[in-house]
């Protein structure tokens, strides 16, 4: 797993030795960030559950101007930690926090964020949950963009209609919301 562009392009990522951390293969990473790409530079950008931070490392290197990265794993943040020490990255907040704990202090400070990436666990309820609280806390701006990865036979109602844009890559689909 690598950044694909930008300043910090080649990078290798370390990856979680977790089974349950599931990083996004280049390829789709690579279509998101097509997608993506007028919106990221100069962008604030939430990588919620981020696991190894690949989405968010991308973000940094293609200029973001901050990236939050939250994740409750103490051993995917201090990795990430190292890493972007070592890129003498700069713009970027870590928090070893759980999500919702997060979303709640995001919502006190009135933060909003330009790109939300949503990648949790995928035998659980945490999307449904983060993106009920992230609308009702108002962490999306105006023009922003919530890019959920989840299973293609993941059936979401309840967020169907803020759904703007959907790509699928084999077993994994990419749900973009605003």
């Amino acid at each position: 797993m690598r950044i694909i562009a930008g300043k910090y392009r080649g990078t290798n990522i370390p990856s979680p030795k977790e089974e349950i951390v599931k990083p996004t293969l280049d390829r789709v990473k690579e279509n998101i960030f097509n997608i993506l790409q007028f919106q990221v530079q100069d962008s604030v950008c939430l990588d919620l559950f981020c696991g190894s931070g690949a989405l968010g490392l991308e973000c940094l290197s293609r200029n973001a101007k901050e990236v939050y990265f939250v994740d409750n794993n103490k051993k995917n943040i201090t990795a990430l930690k190292n890493l972007l020490t070592k890129l003498n990255a700069t713009d970027y907040i870590l928090s070893s926090s759980d999500y919702y704990e997060a979303l709640k202090q995001f919502s006190g400070e009135k933060k909003q964020f330009d790109i939300i990436f949503l990648d949790p666990p995928y035998d659980t309820d945490l999307a449904e949950v983060a993106l009920q609280k992230i609308f009702k806390f108002n962490l999306l701006s105006p023009t922003g963009v919530v890019v959920w990865e989840h299973p293609t036979d993941y059936e979401n109602l309840k967020f169907k209609s803020k759904v703007k844009n959907t790509k699928v890559y084999g077993k994994v689909q990419i749900d973009f919301l605003a």
